[in-house]
């Protein structure tokens, strides 16, 4: 589902690279914060994403509840057609666009979505609900989460789920009518925490996933049996994961995250995940990070470069890369600044952060891409 499961042509696309999905425990607020954060997404194909979101959090009164809340507002920019009008190469852009074709073909086209999660929690338990509203495309979900501490709170086993609900309306243009869609989507999750020492922690955890209804680009072409016929997936989606991570702390103000995912699905993907994370203090306000992500994975079991007919394989289709073989990495730096003199300047503030994240992609399949992210946090007393 949406915000950790992305939706939407465009989004899919670029917001793949810029969330990870993520099981984690119920958290509570000990003092009111406030985040805001842009993201600035570009890739090889001349998308781009402008991304700009905030999240509050504050404990509710003088018990143990606290409530957060997280906006989100995108604009996405899909570039126009460059091909001649009325060349061929204009037509099969415009026959296998990924977007809606409406008015202008040769003008840029922009898509903007918003997003609201709140969130209450208490001690261990916290339930959420969901939003996110585009023009062709409103999704919903709701979750609760809870975790238990045992063996004097070095072990910690947490549990979450999920129910999302999302319509479709594509958007009318030449090649398509406007049909309502739905998709629904079943998460749970269970992941354990164990501190193995002072400065060592090891957690890991299984995700299962039951996806219905639409799953293929409703605007998208696939050339098949010598002609235009429009994507199509399974209905259904069977995804699962597990993944595995370590984290050391080392007296030299640094410290290092190790993860492992493997992912399969009823689709015949089949996944594996590794990455690292170096975080290392430079001065007493001033961190620095280092990451790296190697990601491959098999094709799809209908995934065809060229289909002999127009029913593809097991009437199934499609003009998605990410559906064929892949391997992508990914590399990135950040700089974080805790800006401690302001703190003492403003009492009522805590220290503020700021902080710069850049990262780079790039795949097997001719793909890449820049995410920026800079931000700005700050507590109140």
């Amino acid at each position: 589902m949406q915000l950790k499961r992305t939706h939407g042509a465009a989004f899919t696309l670029a917001l793949s690279a810029l969330c990870a999905t993520r099981a984690r425990s119920a958290t509570v607020a000990e003092e009111a914060s406030l985040y805001s954060m842009f993201r600035l997404f570009t890739d090889s194909g001349g998308v781009r994403v402008r991304a700009m979101s905030g999240d509050y959090a504050a404990p509710l009164g003088h018990g143990a509840e606290s409530l957060s809340l997280h906006w989100n507002n995108e604009q996405v920019t899909i570039p126009a057609i460059s091909a001649p009008a009325g060349s061929q190469d204009a037509i099969d852009a415009i026959t296998t666009a990924s977007r809606p074709i409406e008015g202008n073909a040769f003008e840029d086209y922009v898509k903007t979505r918003n997003e609201l999660t709140a969130e209450i929690a208490r001690s261990h338990v916290g339930a959420e609900y969901y939003v996110s509203r585009e023009v062709d495309y409103l999704g919903q979900q709701f979750g609760a989460h809870a975790d238990r501490d045992l063996r004097d709170q070095t072990f910690n086993v947490a549990v979450s789920t999920s129910y999302g609900w999302d319509a479709i309306t594509p958007l009318a243009d030449e090649r398509s009518a406007s049909i309502r869609q739905h998709k629904n989507t079943l998460h749970g999750s269970v992941v354990a925490t164990q501190v193995l020492s002072p400065s060592t922690l090891v957690r890991g955890g299984v995700e299962l996933f039951h996806v219905e209804g639409l799953q293929h680009n409703i605007y998208r072409n696939v050339y098949a049996g010598g002609t235009r016929v429009p994507e199509r997936h399974p209905s259904t989606r069977e995804r699962r994961d597990a993944f595995v991570k370590l984290s050391h702390y080392m007296a030299n103000r640094s410290s290092i995250k190790a993860d492992y995912r493997l992912y399969n699905d009823d689709w015949g993907i089949t996944s594996h995940e590794l990455s690292a994370d170096l975080s290392q203090y430079v001065t007493h306000a001033l961190s620095t990070s280092w990451e790296y992500r190697w990601y491959t994975q098999g094709k799809a079991d209908f995934y065809a470069h060229e289909y002999a007919s127009v029913n593809g394989i097991g009437g199934y289709r499609t003009a998605d890369y990410r559906m064929n073989d892949l391997a992508s990495h990914l590399f990135g730096v950040s700089l974080h600044l805790d800006m401690d003199g302001f703190a003492a300047a403003h009492p009522h503030l805590g220290a503020p952060a700021l902080w710069l994240h850049y990262e780079r992609y790039f795949n097997s399949n001719n793909y890449s891409a820049n995410i920026l992210e800079t931000g700005l946090e700050l507590r109140f007393q």
